[in-house]
């Protein structure tokens, strides 16, 4: 009941998952990204996920991502959420790789 009258936490997990829709899915090297731009007030939060396939073609759990960067159009959220999981998949590659 309490919950029905002061609403749900900032913290709560739920509050992610209800706002945030795939807007576009992209095929990037070994993942499949996907830009998900959570709507906050008149502004675009820019987020998204990344999903890692493994050899054997099964996925890994989704690495989610939410950025501190903000977008005026959900389609600018969406290029930028794309861009910046690719650039999260480059960085992974590039530790992985020392």
């Amino acid at each position: 009941m309490l919950k029905k009258l002061f609403g749900k936490r900032a913290g709560d997990k739920s509050d992610a998952a209800d706002n945030a829709e795939i807007a576009a899915r992209e095929h990037y090297k070994n993942c499949e990204l996907r830009a998900a731009p959570q709507r906050e007030g008149n502004v675009w939060r820019v987020a998204g996920s990344i999903v890692r396939t493994t050899a054997a073609g099964e996925e890994g759990e989704p690495q989610m991502f939410v950025r501190a960067d903000t977008c005026a159009s959900r389609d600018d959220a969406v290029a930028i959420s794309l861009r910046k999981a690719r650039q999260i998949v480059d960085e992974q590659d590039t530790m992985a790789a020392r």
